[in-house]
């Protein structure tokens, strides 16, 4: 998190506000900032919408399947523990000593925030003192109040190290998954490849035909291959995404196998553009209104 004063600078700033004048200004406020529209809550139909209206959610579920933690018993109920990642501890605060237990390469992040992580290639080569200021200081930032997703407020956030699985770039396959008020499920398949300086992306139909249209960023004009468990990752998608109305089901894909990544309710903050526009719309409309 290399804009960690920025981010504390901007929490501050969205809580005042927060604190003067309500939940629903915030939102509206980073919202109009961000995309140049008025927000208006009693007419509410794009997919963007509908996520800003999401912020505003007390849904049991969104704290405990954000919790990079909490999440793991989420996902063992639901489609059992052989599809998590290796963790080595979870704690409040770290030392040294923590540090010193772990292998020579592993991964350590908190559990609310959004690129509060850190990866280690080689724990001989990292300053470890240094490791432990940072993640010592990002466990204490209250995210909720950046893009005003206030149920990561609820989170009780800690630091959790885990295993690295590849130090080579993996395939992160990200699965929407939308229902609407009948419960038909939709799906859109959007996957990442590639080094993280040239990350690639494209999106794909749940046949692996290539999307007219992109959300958030623009495609890689190259096609990568359709995986062969693909119908294994929607399968496990649909029922990780069964007690929501929208969420991205994220997934990782290592040498056949499949680990869990996260639930994201909220992607890209609700301000990713589509081109062509319209399908804004069109995710709108496949999200139902009955639940948040």
């Amino acid at each position: 998190m290399d804009n960690y004063q920025e981010i504390i600078n901007l929490i501050k700033i969205h809580r005042r506000t927060y604190l003067l004048h309500g939940k629903k200004f915030l939102v509206k406020t980073i919202y109009q900032e961000h995309t140049g529209q008025q927000l208006d809550f009693s007419s509410i139909t794009s997919f963007r919408e509908k996520l800003q209206r999401r912020k505003l959610c007390k849904h049991p579920l969104l704290p405990l399947c954000s919790d990079k933690n909490a999440v793991r018993s989420y996902v063992e109920q639901k489609i059992g523990a052989e599809y998590l990642i290796p963790q080595y501890f979870c704690k409040p605060h770290i030392t040294l000593d923590d540090l010193a237990s772990l292998p020579n390469s592993f991964v350590i992040k908190t559990t609310s925030g959004s690129g509060a992580n850190i990866i280690v290639n080689d724990k001989s080569k990292e300053d470890l003192n240094d490791i432990c200021r940072k993640m010592n200081s990002y466990v204490k930032i209250k995210y909720g109040y950046l893009w005003g997703e206030f149920y990561y407020n609820r989170i009780h956030n800690q630091i959790i190290a885990e295993q690295l699985l590849s130090k080579d770039p993996v395939d992160d396959y990200k699965i929407h998954c939308f229902r609407d008020n009948n419960g038909k499920l939709r799906q859109v398949v959007e996957v990442l490849w590639g080094p993280k300086s040239s990350r690639h992306k494209k999106m794909y139909d749940t046949n692996w035909h290539p999307l007219p249209y992109y959300f958030s960023l623009p495609p890689e004009p190259r096609n990568i291959p359709k995986p062969k468990s693909l119908n294994q990752l929607l399968s496990l998608a649909a029922k990780l995404s069964e007690d929501f109305n929208y969420v991205r089901v994220d997934f990782y894909l290592i040498k056949n196998h499949i680990y869990f990544g996260e639930l994201t309710f909220i992607p890209t903050a609700g301000f990713g553009k589509f081109d062509p526009p319209k399908y804004d719309q069109i995710w709108g409309d496949w999200i139902g209104d009955d639940r948040c």
